[in-house]
């Protein structure tokens, strides 16, 4: 655990971008889902957490903008915050957003210089898109959520009535919705969003 230490607080490793989830999960007037999000990713077998600036274990507050964690793999142990975006301006018509974010830089000290997300070609870890992609599911399933995107610096860049615009993305940026709001998806748009039918 000490090598996980030392990484979660070495400030080189922790700064730069991110590869992450985004999701645009309710209207902010609804605190409640956030809860229910920060409070499932406190209760994985596979996550420790949440912890303070000594890497020393604290409580969810979730009053606070962010959450410090580790993720355990079959070989790896690596950080990532958890993102509590509260849009108030106007907050009837804001939206609450979570974000499960990695530092790029943190990837590419435990996986290797090769996995670069921000690059034309980006190369991420699979066991960190399958945690991302696994962990979208299971949110939805507590609270079903408007919008998820996995990508490269992909949070705050698009709302769900986005995707009935034209509009430039990464090639590599992945778009969830579920099947209610399907109808909201320009035909050009399609080809990128994954429908969520539960």
């Amino acid at each position: 655990m000490t090598k996980t230490k030392d990484i979660f607080q070495n400030k080189q490793l922790r700064s730069g971008g991110f590869y992450e989830l985004c999701i645009q999960v309710c209207p902010s007037i609804n605190m409640e889902p956030i809860k229910m999000y920060t409070n499932y990713i406190k209760s994985l077998e596979n996550v420790d957490g949440p912890f303070d600036q000594n890497f020393e274990l604290t409580n969810i507050a979730i009053e606070n903008f962010e959450h410090e964690w580790i993720l355990n793999l079959d070989n790896y142990s690596i950080p990532f915050k958890t993102f509590n975006i509260h849009e108030t301006e106007p907050i009837d018509t804001g939206f609450n957003w979570f974000d499960i974010s990695f530092y790029t830089s943190t990837i590419e000290e435990i996986f290797g210089a090769e996995y670069q997300t921000w690059t034309e070609n980006p190369k991420c870890p699979s066991e960190l898109t399958e945690f991302l992609r696994k962990t979208l599911f299971d949110l939805n399933e507590i609270h079903k959520f408007e919008l998820a995107m996995i990508d490269f610096e992909i949070s705050g860049q698009y709302y769900l009535e986005d995707l009935n615009k034209d509009f430039n993305y990464w090639t590599n940026s992945k778009f969830f919705v579920n099947n209610e709001n399907a109808h909201l998806i320009s035909e050009r748009n399609r080809n990128i969003v994954e429908i969520i039918s539960l």
